[in-house]
């Protein structure tokens, strides 16, 4: 992106994980924003396949903080997806959650 520089004629505003100086300075100077966010493995996997989570009927988890090395070279801390429908908890819950479920099975 930093060998394109001149490509680059409208402001736009990235959120990123990792970003050159070159490919930094080449957007701001268009009139946009870089932002460098943390995200650590679970993360990605959280911002990227949310329904995993569901799937496997676990919480998403709660953004992690930089290493000490990597606090310096991060704006902020990556914003995860919040859950889509709360997950059941007690057996009854399960039970109506799976009756539901198989409701909409037979009426499709």
């Amino acid at each position: 992106m930093g060998r394109g520089a001149e490509e680059i004629k409208w402001p736009i505003h990235l959120e990123v994980s990792r970003a050159t100086a070159r490919a930094k300075a080449a957007v701001e100077a268009a009139g946009g924003t870089v932002r460098l966010v943390y995200y650590n493995k679970l993360g990605f996997r959280a911002l990227l396949k949310p329904e995993w989570f569901a799937k496997k009927g676990r919480l998403i988890p709660k953004a992690a903080r930089p290493p000490p090395k990597q606090r310096d070279k991060v704006d902020s801390i990556g914003r995860l997806p919040a859950p889509t429908k709360p997950l059941p908890f007690t057996s009854e819950e399960l039970e109506f959650t799976a009756k539901r479920e198989a409701a909409k099975v037979i009426a499709a």
